[in-house]
């Protein structure tokens, strides 16, 4: 049936909380909750040649807010969740 998981699948609040604390807990070495870099051309970024054509040929000229912040956490391998409005440039950014 359409919406139906199963029993071993299902969402574990106290489990999630558990793990939250713990990862929480840790020195800060392995889990953060912000990146403040930002940089404002997409050349300061250090992406590869080709993904730099591939931005320009697309159109864009410059960084957004979201892409600004995004881009290099993303890149570098780092698990990301970002929000930002609609029309800023998110997908753009993955």
């Amino acid at each position: 049936m359409a919406g139906m998981t199963n029993e071993g699948s299902q969402f574990d609040a106290h489990q999630y909380d558990v793990k939250m604390n713990e990862l929480l807990g840790t020195d800060g070495e392995d889990f953060f909750t912000s990146y403040d870099e930002v940089y404002d051309s997409f050349d300061a970024m250090g992406l590869q040649k080709n993904i730099l054509r591939g931005i320009y040929a697309y159109g864009f000229e410059k960084p957004s807010a979201i892409q600004q912040r995004g881009i290099v956490p993303f890149c570098k391998g780092l698990d990301v969740i970002q929000q930002a409005q609609s029309g800023t440039g998110k997908t753009a950014t993955f």
